[in-house]
């Protein structure tokens, strides 16, 4: 195998590759749209029964001196839930200027805010309209996509047996003055019935509150109350660490003076100075906690996993274990006492923002509560928030489940594990003993798999946790990894906690190498980029993506160096709404031809997004998406702008994505002993907002006749970045008077499968040739004299 020491490549796109995006004419109505008069015009005279009852709430409401909007529940059809209709419907409600369809309450429902009498009655007249001789298409499909129109009632599951806290969350109007009325008037609410309540910190999207000492009545007295979205029970956390022991006679690292090291927040239950880590563990740390409260367990097992998870394993896993750990003490001895997730949550914030200059840190705490299929978790969003706020990025456990036990199916990922901004790390087995479920280098029994709501792909990346099964005496056994215990002995155990930290390992060893600018998003798609399914792991990629995300992550040198069989191209940028980019000369090298006159080669190719987010939108909280689009054309040919939407003078002819997975001989996909199984990632994302996309592809797998036609020299090549927003990113923005836009990275690897040894040189002597601006990544000196020793 040629040695892997050149740097992969940033470029940027030229000035031409930027494009305007051209509009569409209008086609003809969806069949689901209601035609027939009489059906329309009865049914928009039962809606407008359901809006006349809410005002009279409403005027009701206005001499009690109340002056919060009611709501109304708003099912939609199935047929309608796509974006493409969400402005016939917010016609229908968004009236005096107003942004009236306020969220989602569940995949199919949205939320409408009614101010006052006089924007129902103009709602009402928007729903009148079809009783006109002659009426809009938009009025008909906002009307037909609507099922059903209901007054609101707050969403509530509480066990009052159990619940010792409610966690009560009110609306978010996306106004701040009613929002301020809604908090003032709630916590006036809680006064008058002796409600004891307390103002939660989430972030700035969720208004939640922390309700004690609740009881049937108080609990009835809140669901009267009005801009109450949904009252839960307040999630709890629990740990286990049952702990194998043993010798440890493993040599003490210690950091070389006036050496610099990168430091690893670890969120966790505190690190013990033990000899092995105490060299490693930073002055400064964080705690809310007294000494007594405090049980160093579970954070000493994930520090120890962190610098010296290579050398307790025997193995080149991570490459990087050189970190300084900061102390940040979030949990406590759960013996002693208990936390909720607003406290755990609160915790969070204070440290990364108070030490917000660590840039990585790694998180192998969650709940056991099993991720909604549709809604995005408070606690993930909170996560989000804090990433975005800070600049940081967050290594996060998918959770632990015991199902296998009960040889039940595998739960999915906890709430948190959601987080759409943090890596979320499963695990996979490192080995196989008798008692093992698992065989080696698949998913650990106790892993728990994807996908997260609205199909997110969760977890992102897998590493080694441990193998676990059941003996002859149906009792637990447990195939661990190794670790450190509090008093220095070498402990043994399993769990997503313990795969976490090596990822960890990799993303702070990728940051400490790079001497450029940090950037979350970029070492994030480094490190899914260079992620590949071990070969033994013979899944179908459906259920490789559900339980191992994009697979197991390379080493820190084998992610930011190639061979010369190899080229790794970046291109970081921002897209604005109403431009693309197509690089119509994508310096793919004219050198891998075979001998029968067809290009030939592997691509990898990842998209990683930071997405608008909101957390009013239910299962549509990601409100960006982005497409790639990457393959061959014919030629260039001149378009005339002066034609209506055409914007562009330029197009290629008989362009064709190959990332298509249509194109692919099926045959050879479905091939488990194709040595290409553990490399091809071909996904059709379809319609679904991912921020995360990849695709690994082997054109010698293209049907034949698909490779006459698109394979067959002479071929140009391109490469087309295209965005979307929803429709109340596009409706705020409009209101703000900004433009909506997206950062993205996206990495590029092209392989000769040949090997004929000089395509890194080739594909930079083609940028050159085509004037892009490009550079290798820099890496820091003493990085350098470390590699070259």
């Amino acid at each position: 195998m040629a040695d892997k020491n050149l740097p992969i490549k940033f470029f940027e796109k030229r000035q031409k590759d930027e494009q305007a995006t051209e509009g569409s004419g209008g086609g003809k109505l969806p069949e689901w749209v209601i035609q027939d008069r009489v059906v329309i015009r009865e049914r928009s005279t039962y809606y407008r029964s359901v809006l006349a009852s809410v005002s009279a709430s409403l005027i009701k409401k206005v001499e009690e001196d109340n002056f919060l909007p009611s709501v109304i529940r708003l099912k939609l059809n199935d047929d309608a839930i796509a974006k493409s209709y969400r402005k016939d419907i917010a016609k229908l409600f968004n009236v005096d200027g107003k942004l009236n369809l306020i969220g989602f309450s569940s995949k199919d429902e949205l939320l409408v805010k009614v101010d006052n009498a006089d924007d129902l009655r103009y709602m009402s007249e928007n729903f009148n309209a079809v009783e006109k001789e002659y009426y809009s298409p938009s009025v008909a499909i906002g009307i037909s996509a609507i099922e059903d129109l209901t007054p609101y009632a707050p969403d509530v599951d509480v066990d009052l047996n159990q619940a010792e806290v409610l966690k009560v969350k009110l609306f978010n109007y996306h106004d701040h003055d009613l929002n301020s009325v809604l908090t003032r008037a709630f916590e006036n609410y809680c006064k008058e019935n002796s409600i004891d309540f307390q103002q939660t910190v989430y972030s700035a999207d969720l208004n939640i509150y922390s309700v004690t000492n609740s009881t049937k009545d108080n609990l009835e007295e809140l669901i009267e109350f009005d801009g109450v979205q949904s009252i839960s029970e307040m999630p709890t956390f629990s740990l286990s660490l049952d702990e194998l022991q043993e010798d440890n006679n493993l040599p003490v690292k210690k950091p070389e003076a006036d050496k610099e090291y990168p430091i690893v927040g670890v969120l966790d239950t505190g690190i013990a100075k033990i000899p092995h880590l105490a060299p490693w563990i930073v002055k400064e740390s964080h705690t809310n906690y007294v000494e007594d409260d405090i049980n160093r367990s579970h954070g000493t097992f994930v520090a120890g996993v962190l610098v010296y998870g290579d050398e307790l394993e025997g193995k080149n896993y991570t490459g990087f274990g050189e970190c300084k750990l900061f102390e940040a003490i979030i949990y406590p001895d759960e013996t002693k006492q208990k936390i909720y997730e607003h406290e755990l949550i609160q915790q969070i914030r204070e440290a990364i923002s108070t030490y917000d200059h660590i840039k990585i840190w790694n998180l192998s705490l969650g709940t056991k509560t099993e991720a909604d299929m549709h809604k995005f978790s408070d606690f993930a969003q909170t996560l989000d928030e804090i990433q975005e706020q800070h600049n940081v990025l967050v290594c996060k456990s998918a959770g632990n489940c015991g199902n296998f036990l009960r040889n039940a199916p595998r739960g999915r990922i906890t709430c948190s594990a959601d987080s759409v901004r943090s890596i979320v790390v499963g695990s996979i087995a490192h080995e196989k003993i008798d008692t093992d479920l698992a065989e080696k280098h698949y998913p650990s029994p106790f892993t728990r798999v994807g996908p997260g709501p609205s199909h997110l792909i969760k977890p992102d990346v897998v590493h080694f946790g441990g193998n676990a099964g059941m003996n002859a005496r149906n009792e637990l056994v447990k195939n661990c990894i190794k670790s450190f215990s509090t008093d220095g002995s070498i402990a043994h155990n399993v769990g997503t906690s313990f795969s976490t930290p090596r990822v960890s390992a990799i993303a702070a060893g990728l940051n400490h190498m790079i001497s450029e600018a940090f950037n979350p998003l970029l070492l994030k798609a480094l490190v899914i980029h260079s992620s590949k399914y071990p070969s033994e792991m013979a899944l179908d990629i459906s259920e490789k993506i559900r339980m191992a995300g994009f697979g197991l992550p390379a080493n820190v040198k084998d992610i930011l160096f190639n061979d010369p069989n190899e080229i790794t191209l970046i291109l970081q940028d921002t897209l604005e709404k109403g431009s693309f980019v197509n690089i119509m000369d994508f310096p793919y090298p004219q050198s891998m031809v075979d001998e029968e006159g067809y290009f030939y080669g592997e691509v990898t190719i990842t998209l990683a997004t930071s997405p608008i987010l909101d957390a009013s939108q239910g299962a549509e909280y990601c409100q960006s998406n982005m497409d790639v689009y990457f393959g061959s054309y014919d030629e260039k040919v001149d378009r005339d702008i002066t034609l209506p939407h055409i914007k562009n003078p330029i197009k290629p002819e008989g362009n064709k994505n190959l990332l298509d997975e249509g194109i692919y001989s099926k045959r050879a996909v479905k091939n488990i002993d194709n040595k290409f199984t553990k490399e091809r990632v071909l996904l059709a994302y379809g319609r679904k907002y991912q921020p995360v996309k990849k695709w690994v592809v082997s054109f010698d797998e293209l049907t034949d006749t698909n490779r006459e036609n698109f394979l067959k020299a002479p071929k140009q090549w391109y490469l087309k970045l295209q965005g979307v927003y929803r429709d109340f990113t596009e409706a705020m923005c409009e209101k703000q008077n900004i433009t909506p836009k997206q950062e993205f990275c996206l990495i590029v690897t092209i392989r000769d499968t040949k090997k004929k040894g000089n395509i890194y040189n080739e594909v930079t002597q083609l940028l050159d040739t085509y004037s892009f601006i490009h550079k290798n990544i820099k890496i820091k000196e003493q990085v350098k004299i470390k590699l070259g020793n």
